[in-house]
């Protein structure tokens, strides 16, 4: 059921994102075709074109005709024409009217009437005219609120475009990679949703359990640091008892020098004590391998045993041993004596169990 709900899942955004590139190809197609204002532009320049005054290359719809506010300036353009022409006719009226009186001829009678006739007919086509004129100004109005309208859409569409295009590219993009996936891991190799957050669960455990080992570390650090703290004072003042050895030491070879032999005798008692306290604790030999590490061979009939200590470089703390040439286990009391620091103790465990009673 659950492969099933996750096929028609699949299927169903396998539709979604086609309809999307569609939708978005569409735009696209739409926004690089041209536009039905183009068409009426034209229309508009080929209209002016022919109506402008006189055919004259300085009318201003010849010098822009694709700028509809100029209509107001070849309106100007053509009042000032018919102007001209007035003028000229009233001229041409004067001149026959001059002519015919030179000549004797009878000029030619306006008829009673015939002005007021005219008047009545010129009064009603400036209202016409004027309610023309109102039209078109309200119209040019309105194209120019239509046309500002459109550049902002236009604008708001041509970057929304882009960004629809710039998320169809990632979509594929991810589609392809998507597709990679599918190829490389194939259905029966998935993770189900119950492995996945057993796996969650475990990866939650593990991140808890190293958070905590790294507090534990923390506080270790802290310790340690501590711990070297006292270390080098402890270094310090055993520094200052090298000197005050060293000193006496000096005094020492000038007493020897000088006839004294009580200090030979006391580095004979210390021998001879340093030896009884080997065989007490059935010490063959002692041995320092390196800085933190010390070789002890036991004085038994089995054979040469060698226990070997080491200690931390910094604290000189015990810190492990283990036991060379038997097979007894003794992890137990290094367990102990690295806890307590006993390495006396440790010798004498070892002993024991070396050379049962």
């Amino acid at each position: 059921m659950a492969a099933v709900g996750n096929t028609s899942t699949m299927y169903a955004s396998i539709s979604t994102g086609s309809s999307l590139h569609q939708a978005v190809d569409q735009i696209s197609s739409a926004a690089s075709s041209g536009f039905h204002v183009l068409q009426h532009r034209d229309q508009f320049q080929e209209r002016a074109l022919r109506d402008v005054t006189m055919s004259s290359n300085d009318s201003a719809m010849m010098l822009d005709p694709s700028n509809p506010i100029l209509v107001r300036e070849e309106m100007e353009s053509q009042k000032e024409y018919f102007r001209r022409v007035k003028f000229t006719y009233l001229e041409q009226e004067a001149k026959r009217h001059f002519l015919s009186w030179i000549i004797g001829d009878e000029p030619q009678r306006v008829e009673p009437g015939e002005n007021e006739e005219r008047e009545i007919s010129n009064a009603a086509k400036k209202a016409v005219l004027k309610e023309a004129k109102l039209s078109i100004e309200n119209m040019r109005k309105t194209t120019v609120k239509l046309a500002e309208t459109n550049a902002k859409k236009h604008t708001e569409m041509s970057q929304r475009l882009l960004e629809a295009q710039a998320l169809q590219k990632q979509i594929r993009d991810m589609e392809l990679e998507l597709a990679r996936i599918k190829a490389t891991h194939p259905l029966e190799n998935r993770m189900t949703t119950s492995q996945a957050n057993d796996t969650l669960d475990a990866q939650i455990v593990e991140m808890e359990r190293l958070t905590d080992a790294l507090s534990s570390t923390q506080s270790q650090t802290d310790t340690t640091r501590e711990e070297v703290t006292k270390v080098a004072k402890e270094v310090q003042r055993l520094s200052r008892e090298r000197e005050r050895e060293e000193a006496r030491a000096k005094e020492v070879r000038e007493g020897r020098e000088a006839g004294d032999t009580k200090v030979d005798e006391i580095c004979r008692w210390y021998s001879s004590s340093l030896s009884f306290y080997r065989s007490l604790l059935g010490i063959k030999s002692v041995k320092a391998v390196t800085d933190n590490e010390l070789h002890l061979e036991y004085d038994v009939p089995n054979g040469s045993v060698i226990l070997e200590v080491t200690f931390d470089e910094l604290t000189k703390r015990l810190v492990d041993a283990k036991l060379s040439g038997s097979d007894i286990d003794i992890t137990e009391p290094v367990n102990i004596a690295a806890e307590a620091n006993d390495v006396p103790g440790l010798v004498a465990d070892v002993l024991l169990r070396l050379r049962p009673v």
